[in-house]
């Protein structure tokens, strides 16, 4: 079994003009499941190859701005929901004008030039040569192959020269190997289910658009089960809102358009409007242009009157800086997010304090971000390089949405019946999203060889970050968890593409710390498990069986910004407003959330109450709503 997507036959659709009726490429992004390939050391870098690096440069007035960012969601604080610009969040947290003077200084005295300096004034860009770059931190630079790609990274230790000590923190870019992954999952369709007819959508009170049929859900579905419909019917449609999709990779605006069109949905006209980062020119043809398309989608069908900025970056650990400095500097979206990521342990620990600064300014200027957190169930590291079982599997989640000031989008499958070749599989109410369900079957019909090769690990990602402490938002709150002991990635030190065989030695490759009271993820979750997924567009072909938490952070971002729109003005991190609410209301009359039933994500159990497989549960948005921005009793 391959995961793809099933081209929908849909013939009224098409015939009727929403599509051309044509048989589309299958998208690139979220299909491969890539096994480790050796890292060969191709030898010294090109002295005279100019290469890009950012210098990150620390927050001034650290504390004051953490008790800022809480006074700003405390309705009791004169300062709720009132929050920064980017100007003035420089002026009071970003470097200083002189310290940016000697760093720049510094710079030109070494022959480097200067190239940007970031709004806020935390990151320094600049283009130097390999040989400059090596000399002045301290360290060889190599080119590397691996899989296919071919990059330059460090050999040794980056050492931050002296005339820098105390004025920057870290340096990006002198590794520029593509990392992040997107978190989309397609439909497994074989035997029977390749049969299956597409419904078309159907009108619902004239401003959204509903099919009721898992695999073949439109944003209107969305609204439709999590108790979303009273909010367009108020007239919360986006307007007035600025919606923000982060992504490394771009797409196609006729694509969103035709989804909006095929699910009757107006919209805002040339809503959209794309920005390259750091001069980043991205394609429709980009390795993930579905994951942009999807996103783009999603987002602005849910707030069908938004404007969308779609910020493309570079796929690159400098270029993931790049995008989030960008986005947030801009401080023209009210709500962003982003489907692309990777594990929290093989980031570089030089970054996590600039993504903490970013972080935390867009929660002074009230931009809540959101991010999936994963389809690899609670085993991060297994989705792409070190697979099971080849590799030993390891606790772990993913990066951005691991980050305690990211709402971490969880998923979750609906009561479905799925027809496979040898018999039915009935999932009876709804769960959280893990692949386990096909277990007995895989196992039973093909052997548990097959399981673990087609099937293991999908599923919403949620787990413990070993990167960062628990947050006072969970703190003291049943249900969550520490790391679990005895997590350690072993596996063969040499793979062989051309044979596809592993040799060497076993080696250790990580050991985790056990019992580690860390963050957990994630935070709330909605309908993720591509068997019960979505229609997309892309190609300009109209597809279904469409899912992963790639599909969940946009429809936060859209539900957030009809809520946005009834608020009135922006609402600022949501962690302690979501937390507080389910700690006085539970699971109560007029909570915005709902248990989930029995079922884990691979690892993690469903539970009455907080837990690291859906989080605070599914949402109750119009609920949600009125929690977050009152509505006026008719």
């Amino acid at each position: 079994m391959k995961f793809r997507l099933a081209t929908v036959v849909a013939a009224a659709l098409l015939a009727a003009g929403a599509l051309p009726s044509v048989e589309a490429a299958v998208p690139a992004a979220g299909q491969s499941r890539i096994t480790k390939a050796p890292l060969v050391d191709l030898g010294v870098a090109p002295s005279d190859a100019v290469q890009t690096i950012a210098l990150a440069l620390p927050l001034r007035n650290a504390a004051a701005l953490d008790a800022f960012i809480a006074s700003t969601v405390d309705p009791k604080s004169p300062n709720f929901r009132q929050f920064l610009t980017s100007a003035q969040f420089a002026d009071g947290y970003g470097a200083t004008p002189d310290t940016v003077a000697q760093v720049t200084a510094y710079l030109a005295a070494n022959g480097i030039a200067v190239t940007e300096v970031s709004g806020n004034r935390l990151l320094v860009t600049a283009t130097a040569t390999n040989a400059q770059l090596s000399a002045l931190f301290g360290t060889p630079i190599h080119t590397y192959s691996q899989g296919g790609q071919v990059f330059q990274r460090p050999v040794g230790t980056v050492v931050m020269p002296l005339g820098l000590n105390g004025l920057a923190q870290s340096v990006t870019g002198l590794d520029n190997q593509p990392l992040a992954h997107s978190n989309v999952q397609y439909l497994p369709r074989a035997g029977a289910l390749a049969a299956e007819p597409a419904p078309a959508p159907q009108s619902l009170d004239g401003n959204v658009a509903i099919t009721n049929t898992p695999g073949y859900l439109t944003t209107g579905d969305v609204l439709n089960t999590y108790n979303g419909l009273a909010l367009p019917a108020r007239g919360m449609n986006g307007s007035g809102t600025t919606i923000g999709i982060m992504t490394f990779a771009g797409f196609s605006q006729a694509d969103a358009y035709a989804y909006w069109n095929v699910i009757g949905q107006p919209v805002l006209a040339n809503r959209i409007t794309e920005i390259g980062v750091a001069g980043h020119t991205a394609k429709p043809t980009d390795n993930g242009a579905d994951e942009t398309s999807l996103d783009v989608e999603q987002s602005g069908g849910l707030a069908p009157q938004a404007q969308i900025r779609v910020y493309e970056a570079a796929n690159t650990r400098l270029g993931a800086l790049q995008l989030y400095a960008k986005a947030i500097n801009d401080n023209l979206c009210d709500t962003l997010s982003i489907s692309w990521g990777q594990a929290e342990i093989t980031e570089s620990p030089g970054d996590f304090a600039t993504y903490d600064a970013l972080f935390k300014q867009a929660a002074a200027q009230g931009t809540p971000i959101m991010a999936s957190a994963g389809d690899s169930g609670a085993y991060d590291i297994n989705r792409s390089t070190y697979l099971y079982p080849q590799f030993t599997s390891l606790l772990t989640v993913d990066f951005p949405a691991s980050h305690p000031l990211v709402l971490a989008a969880g998923g979750t499958t609906l009561p479905t019946t799925i027809q496979m070749k040898y018999a039915k599989l009935t999932v009876p109410a709804e769960r959280p999203w893990g692949w386990d369900y096909f277990r007995d079957y895989y196992v039973s019909h093909y052997g548990q060889a097959v399981y673990y090769a087609q099937v293991f690990p999908v599923g919403a990602g949620g787990g413990v970050s070993v990167v960062y402490p628990m947050p006072g938002y969970q703190a003291g709150l049943s249900g969550v968890k520490t790391s679990s002991p005895g997590q350690s990635l072993f596996g063969p030190m040499n793979y062989d593409p051309k044979s596809q065989t592993f040799s060497g030695p076993i080696t250790d490759y990580i050991d985790l710390p056990g019992n580690f009271a860390g963050r957990n993820v994630p935070d709330v979750s909605l309908n993720a498990d591509s068997n019960t997924g979505y229609y997309l567009v892309f190609g300009n072909s109209l597809y279904a069986g469409g899912g992963g938490t790639s599909f969940v952070a946009p429809q936060l971002n859209g539900i957030f910004s009809l809520i946005t729109q009834q608020a009135g003005k922006r609402l600022g991190l949501l962690h302690p407003q979501l937390y507080g609410a389910f700690r006085s209301m539970g699971y109560g009359a007029g909570s915005p959330f709902r248990a989930v039933g029995a079922g884990s994500n691979l690892y993690y159990t469903a539970t009455n109450g907080y837990n690291p497989a859906v989080g605070l549960g599914v949402l109750n948005i119009d609920n949600l709503s009125k929690v977050l921005a009152p509505v006026a009793p008719n």
